[in-house]
């Protein structure tokens, strides 16, 4: 068996919860975990990561249960419950690992919408986190890739031309992946999307490629 240590709550199911051990079992046999392995590269794990903004949303309004392994409510939608727990696993992970995590300046202009002030306030904070550390040359050449691949043939798979805005600049920052919550349009036409190297991938599938070498950091 592998296990990973975070937190001592029951989880909603995205990982087997040993109460007696208080902690996670990822798997139950060496089999499976070989499976994975072999499945899921190690030198595969995006490193650096982009946080569309949705994800980001997850990440401020469900901070305890992310970060400091709360009892995540019953009464959320599963999949909402499923990418709280996926996402409190990367980032347990991630205390070690040091992801590189990125987003871009018109994540900031969507959150400045959100009505409630105080929501707003957290959910800009964090985000210029990471928008701040990027080089001026790199942020330059990110803004320009991602207007040009808004018209761009091969992005028009997408309808919302602000997702291929937002995909363009990871694109242009060298981000090995997409990650987002949006599984009715980006996520589903993904397949689309084959002229790009860049994985767009769900917080569930982000863990799902981490799993098998978690306790590598833990």
């Amino acid at each position: 068996m592998v296990r990973v240590r975070a937190g001592g709550h029951h989880p909603v199911g995205l990982e087997h919860w040993d109460s007696d051990r208080r902690q996670f079992v990822l798997y139950r046999t060496e089999d499976q975990h070989s499976h994975d392995c072999r499945r899921l590269p190690f030198e595969a794990i995006p490193r650096r990561i982009f946080l569309d903004t949705n994800v980001i949303n997850v990440l401020v309004k469900y901070n305890k249960n992310v970060f400091e392994e709360e009892l995540i409510p019953n009464d959320l939608h599963p999949t909402l419950a499923t990418d709280i727990e996926a996402l409190m696993h990367v980032f347990y992970v991630g205390r070690r690992a040091e992801w590189e995590l990125m987003c871009a300046p018109g994540t900031i202009r969507e959150l400045m919408r959100v009505k409630d002030e105080a929501l707003r306030a957290e959910l800009v904070e964090y985000a210029e986190l990471f928008v701040d550390q990027y080089h001026q040359e790199d942020h330059r050449f990110a803004i320009d890739f991602a207007r040009r691949f808004v018209d761009a043939p091969f992005g028009a798979s997408l309808p919302d031309a602000a997702d291929r805005e937002l995909i363009g600049y990871a694109i242009g920052l060298g981000c090995d992946a997409f990650c987002t919550r949006d599984r009715a349009t980006i996520v589903k036409k993904r397949e689309r999307l084959t002229q790009i190297t860049l994985r767009i991938i769900t917080p569930a599938e982000w863990w799902a490629h981490i799993k098998p070498w978690a306790a590598l950091w833990c």
